[in-house]
């Protein structure tokens, strides 16, 4: 009889330590697009110059206690680009540059997370701009917000002959080198 009540034991104390040792599981974070903007900025005519896209959508999923082991998703609108004036809104989703008839969206989806030193995080993942895919990551830091959400925010360079941006009369005018810059706020 002891031994039966030892070997009960023991199958609890195994069962306690399986569910300790399985990883917290991942919550889904949706955007606030009140708060949220995903910005650019680059040299025209060797001055600087900055723009936005108006509507996108960031998702995530990650536990707030090891996000490193969570995902980020960012699907961009690409004729919501503001460039700050209407010839060049028009002049970028011509087909030299984003074509937005034919590739209407952007998306960046992550593969890995890594947490940095620092207490940042870097996105590695693949990034499609006009139909390319290439491989991208973007630091960020990921910061508890009052109220319970997350603000994630970062910036990566990107050089748009990457994913064939550009041509025509405007191409030598506009450095090929692209600052992207994202401010998301993320709530449960």
């Amino acid at each position: 009889m002891a031994a039966s009540h030892m070997k009960n034991v023991m199958k609890t104390l195994l069962l306690l330590l399986a569910c300790f040792a399985l990883p917290a599981a991942a919550q889904d974070w949706k955007m606030d697009g009140a708060q949220s903007r995903l910005g650019f900025s680059l040299k025209q005519m060797n001055v600087p110059t900055e723009g936005g896209f108006r509507r996108f959508l960031a998702s995530a999923a990650f536990d707030p206690a090891s996000p490193e082991t969570g995902q980020f998703n960012i699907d961009v609108d690409i004729s919501s680009i503001d460039t700050g004036s209407d010839e060049g809104d028009s002049e970028v989703k011509r087909p030299a540059w984003f074509d937005t008839a034919r590739y209407p969206r952007a998306t960046f989806t992550s593969t890995r997370l890594r947490k940095e030193a620092n207490g940042s995080l870097t996105a590695f993942g693949k990034l499609t701009i006009k139909g390319q895919t290439r491989p991208y990551s973007a630091p960020f830091s990921l910061l508890r917000q009052p109220g319970g959400g997350y603000l994630a925010q970062g910036r990566f360079q990107l050089k748009r002959s990457d994913f064939g941006i550009g041509g025509g009369d405007w191409d030598e005018v506009v450095a090929n080198e692209v600052e992207v810059r994202f401010k998301i706020v993320l709530l449960p």
